[in-house]
């Protein structure tokens, strides 16, 4: 009877261990220790996790505006999708500015900035005004989505079975990686309270897309922005242009107009950088010599045509000093891409043939009185698919033997796509009728 208790007893006991290890998997080694408890989930990288920053002046004067710096930052390895910014003003503030501009106005600011890499960071600087004495109180908030596409292969499996289910995460070799690079052309010598030129040419020339591209350029204080052509903004003495994505193969142009206020060589920085790219530096220097008192300003009223489409150059020759300005000569380089149509006023006076398109050369003027300007204006039909020059050059005696023209230089690109044209030139018909 003892014998028969203890036996149960054993036997209970046993079970009762059974019953515990149940949810542990049991290892068929001999010697090992069954395994902790696992996750049913694939160990996958972590979700997003999206902070926001907010700097802004704990004290100010009233009546002075308020400048937030909004920062963003994706602090994980994953990408984070359809990130907004959300920023509703306060009653007692209206908006002033922000860099980039809001996507949407009103009694909520949103900036919508699409896909956020893991460990990018994205800045708005926003600018309120007061509208009374009173304390400011405005809120930021950010929103994103989070998830994860995968396909199941419909194959044919032995009766009875299910295929396994596979969870794959998407690695880039460093190979396919996107590359950034810069071309820069811009004057390696201008006189130093005449404008500079400088042309960016920013191109991916990796095998995958570079996701959420940025150019940006810092100045020194003896440089002053200008001009920036869209979509640049500037912010004291730096430069952004938020790009988006640029594909593999892809280009982006952009120009900026600096000048200097001493003379000297001075140096600057342009910087690109993407999603999972390095950032890349380059920089850029031109020698600004004695102050001359000739300027030119000129640029294409569109940056790019279609063929057949026409467009035109305005020119403007300034006399910035006090003193007229003598025997002042314009020479234009048409590009081959461009046809020339006419010019305003119809002055020039030799037109040929030379190697890349064709050079007019206008009359002399005998003077312009100093701060006075004249203005030129050249209209073209685009007639070649292409990336084109357009180039003007200013002589007259105030320049001395170092620099014996002033030189300034449009890019504007050429699209074949006659199809485009000619819905253009219907729908000027329809409108005619």
């Amino acid at each position: 009877m003892k014998t028969h208790i203890l036996l149960g007893r054993v036997t209970f006991t046993v079970a009762l261990l059974a019953a515990t290890t149940l949810p542990f998997s049991i290892s068929s080694e001999p010697g090992r220790l069954p395994a902790g408890p696992e996750d049913c989930l694939p160990k996958d990288p972590p979700p997003p996790t999206v902070k926001l920053k907010v700097r802004v002046p704990a004290d100010s004067e009233p009546g002075q505006p308020l400048e937030y710096r909004i920062c963003v930052e994706n602090c994980s390895t994953a990408e984070a999708h359809h990130v907004v910014v959300k920023n509703a003003l306060p009653a007692n503030a209206k908006f002033v500015k922000s860099d980039p501009e809001p996507s949407k106005q009103g009694p909520e600011l949103q900036w919508n900035l699409g896909t956020v890499g893991g460990g990018a960071v994205r800045e708005i600087i926003l600018v309120l005004q007061p509208t009374n004495k009173e304390d400011i109180k405005n809120c930021v908030r950010v929103q994103f989505e989070h998830g994860v596409c995968l396909t199941t292969r419909l194959a044919a499996s032995p009766p009875g079975t299910k295929p396994p289910i596979i969870t794959t995460v998407p690695e880039i070799r460093p190979e396919d990686l996107p590359v950034l690079d810069l071309v820069v052309q811009g004057p390696k010598e201008q006189f130093a309270n005449l404008p500079a030129k400088y042309h960016f040419t920013l191109t991916n020339k990796g095998k995958t897309k570079a996701m959420n591209a940025q150019l940006y350029v810092r100045l020194p204080e003896k440089l002053k922005t200008v001009k920036a052509s869209e979509p640049g903004s500037a912010v004291e003495n730096v430069v952004i242009w938020v790009l988006g994505h640029i594909e593999p193969g892809g280009s982006r142009d952009f120009n900026l107009i600096v000048r200097a206020t001493e003379k000297g060589e001075h140096c600057f920085k342009a910087s690109a950088k993407a999603d999972h790219v390095p950032e890349k530096h380059w920089d850029i220097c031109t020698n600004f010599v004695g102050a001359s008192a000739l300027g030119i300003e000129m640029y294409g009223r569109k940056g790019a045509l279609f063929i057949g489409e026409k467009s035109s150059f305005p020119v403007e020759i300034i006399s910035q000093g006090s003193e007229p300005l003598t025997n002042i000569k314009l020479q234009v380089l048409i590009p081959d891409g461009l046809k020339l149509e006419k010019t305003v006023p119809a002055l020039f006076e030799k037109r040929e043939r030379v190697a890349g398109g064709e050079l007019i050369e206008f009359k002399v003027l005998p003077k312009i009185d100093g701060g006075a300007q004249v203005t030129y204006e050249i209209f073209v039909e685009a007639v070649q698919a292409g990336r084109t020059r357009f180039q003007v050059a200013v002589m007259a005696d105030q320049l001395d033997a170092m620099q014996k023209a002033v030189v300034e230089q449009e890019f504007t690109n050429i699209v074949d796509d006659r199809a485009k044209v000619q819905i253009k030139e219907l729908s000027r018909t329809r409108e005619l009728r």
